[in-house]
């Protein structure tokens, strides 16, 4: 038989009882390690205002966190839209996007590399910086698609991941500490060969959050299916989860009601988020653009849609005011 030393284990119960403290302390204040929620978020209009938040509570019973907008090269976020979104204490959720939208013609690049655009990009910086209060910045997003004149298979990797760099340095320069920058993705690679979106990532540094956008397109395209919400997100939602490491948003998502059930279509896809813990928050794109994205009026996937934000898991700008 061993003799044991009562001062010994005293001392070992203590290292113990500390060493559990710690990992308790770290696990529930270590996001990574454990969440409980998701923050909501929508695209309500292209310039959205007090009363396009409010609408949104009254018809779903919460408020959008994030309310996104999209702002085109040498433009800024209107200080009217500014002013509304912190005045209903939503978040900015800023599209960047290096183009000319009206008429959707690149900028030039070559130029932003070499210092053309710095006191716009400068500029922008401040406005945002002046906001004093959180805001969330997606710059070239999608890049991994061949629509966009800034794909990243047009300027090539290595010129998308130097523009990218270039932009954020500038912020950082100018000590602009309250933007979190989104690395937005599609939930594919068009085309997939020799364009995977892991090519274009600028670098943890660089990055606060990945972004991934999808939809469902249903039967409204000559190329298009009806395809389920963890069907278009799981896979990519699985290689950022190994690949990358960052935290995720949907920054991009809808359903149309061509082809399929819309309603039975966002239940489940607020079931599936649940189970993405690494989901922070989504962007729902509630407006008909090219079909019926948004969840509107009297509609049944409407109703549906409030009953599943009742759940506490997601939540709106009263828990964090």
């Amino acid at each position: 038989m061993i003799a044991l030393n009562p001062g010994k284990m005293k001392n070992s119960f203590s290292i113990a009882l500390v060493g559990l403290v710690i990992l308790l302390a770290a696990t529930l204040f270590n996001p990574k390690s454990s969440k409980a929620h998701c923050l909501t978020g929508a695209f309500l209009a292209d310039a959205p205002s007090a009363k396009d938040i409010n609408n949104f509570r009254n018809e779903f019973g919460k408020s959008p966190y994030l309310v996104m907008v999209f702002v085109d090269w040498d433009n800024y976020v209107p200080d009217n839209v500014v002013s509304d979104v912190y005045s209903q204490g939503s978040v900015l959720f800023i599209t960047w996007e290096p183009w000319k939208a009206a008429d959707r013609s690149g900028i030039d690049y070559d130029s932003l590399l070499n210092g053309g655009y710095d006191k716009y990009i400068s500029d922008f910086s401040l406005q945002l910086k002046a906001v004093g209060k959180p805001v969330f910045l997606r710059f070239g997003h999608e890049m991994n698609g061949d629509w966009y004149p800034w794909s990243a298979l047009k300027l090539g990797k290595e010129k998308y991941i130097s523009i990218y760099r270039h932009v954020k340095d500038i912020f950082g320069r100018n000590n602009v500490n309250n933007v979190k920058w989104v690395f937005s993705v599609n939930w594919e690679d068009v085309p997939k060969d020799k364009n995977s979106f892991i090519c274009y990532y600028p670098g943890d540094a660089y990055v606060d959050y990945v972004g991934i956008d999808g939809y469902n397109w249903g039967t409204n395209k000559p190329w298009s299916k009806w395809m389920g919400f963890y069907e278009i997100f799981g896979k990519r939602y699985a290689e950022i989860q190994n690949d990358i490491h960052k935290p995720v948003l949907i920054t991009e998502f809808s359903s149309t009601s061509e082809g399929g059930n819309k309603g039975e279509w966002i239940r489940k896809a607020l079931q599936s988020i649940k189970k993405m813990p690494n989901v922070q928050g989504f962007i729902l794109f509630n407006v008909n653009k090219e079909t019926d994205w948004g969840f509107l009026g009297t509609d049944e996937s409407a109703k549906i849609l409030k009953k599943q934000l009742k759940d506490p898991y997601f939540i709106d700008r009263r828990l964090h005011d």
